[in-house]
């Protein structure tokens, strides 16, 4: 499977809500926790979890699915 290919799409693959498995966990996170979002693809549950008050990092083996999330994710600096 290229994950690249799948996520060369005009829109998102997945959406831009976060799974709903995880929201369904949200009881057992607290603000100002440190989470690793791992295969967050465009970033979907990245930044749900950041919207919780965590601090995140995001990682994706997917070089397009990461190029996909800076077009709807807050800048940083």
């Amino acid at each position: 499977m290229d994950w690249d290919e799948r996520y060369n799409r005009a829109d998102y693959l997945f959406g831009t809500k976060p799974n709903a498995f995880l929201v369904s966990r949200a009881f057992r996170l607290e603000g100002g926790m440190r989470v690793l979002a791992v295969a967050d693809g465009e970033g979907r549950n990245g930044v749900w979890l950041a919207e919780q008050a965590l601090e995140v990092v995001a990682v994706d083996a997917s070089s397009v699915g990461l190029q996909n999330r800076g077009s709807w994710l807050p800048s940083v600096a």
